[in-house]
């Protein structure tokens, strides 16, 4: 029986295979997608073409992922890249997914459910379970988006909630292309604030616990 799929297309912008424990942090990320009970329709990686790295890309058995290689050939920043891999995205909705994180197998399953439940939001956040070098639980990030105490429209990530909370980030996140396009993207100068700052540009930003 053929699996589901979702219109969406998964980011992975990629600098170096020469971090620790590349291959093993890679083969989970992948592997996270492979198992997803509803798959992505497209699996976009940008890299920098390292030589070592491009071999890892070009031999990898993806499992019948739809995966398309970005040889990336101008800056190499996390903005830049994942800028790139949306540009050259099929998808109505693009996924940002960095190479030592994994998705819950049932995270497209669910962004399907509230897409359908509501097509108005330009997009949905994951509740991040955070672990440590070991694999042990540290903690969650997006959580605040549940706390009665914390944000009074339950669920959605506001501007008031970003300003006062800013334990948020962008990794696992859907959104529209063409809303992501319109705010002009990831900007490099951002640091470790962007996405902060395209959260904040953001208006209908939805969580969903996974």
């Amino acid at each position: 029986m053929e699996k589901e799929t979702i219109n969406i297309s998964v980011i992975i912008p990629i600098e170096s295979s020469k971090h620790l424990d590349f291959t093993t942090y890679f083969e989970r990320c992948i592997t996270s997608l492979i198992n997803q009970t509803v798959s992505p329709e497209e699996v976009v990686i940008v890299h920098s073409g390292e030589e070592g790295l491009k071999t890892i890309l070009e031999t990898y058995d993806y499992s019948g992922l739809t995966v398309n290689l970005i040889h990336n050939e101008g800056n190499f920043d996390f903005a830049s890249q994942v800028n790139l891999g949306v540009k050259n995205a099929k998808g109505k909705y693009v996924s940002f997914l960095e190479f030592d994180d994994e998705y819950a197998s049932i995270w497209f399953k669910n962004v399907k459910t509230y897409i359908e439940a509501y097509p108005d939001h330009e997009g949905f956040l994951p509740l991040v379970v955070d672990v440590d070098e070991k694999g042990a639980f540290a903690g969650f990030t997006n959580e605040a988006t549940f706390a009665a105490s914390m944000n009074q429209e339950i669920g959605y990530l506001t501007n008031e909630l970003l300003i006062n909370y800013q334990n948020f980030q962008t990794s696992g996140m859907v959104i529209k292309k063409s809303t992501f396009e319109d705010f002009g993207g990831f900007k490099s100068s951002m640091k470790l604030v962007f996405g902060l700052k395209l959260q904040r540009r953001s208006t209908s930003l939805s969580m969903i616990e996974t």
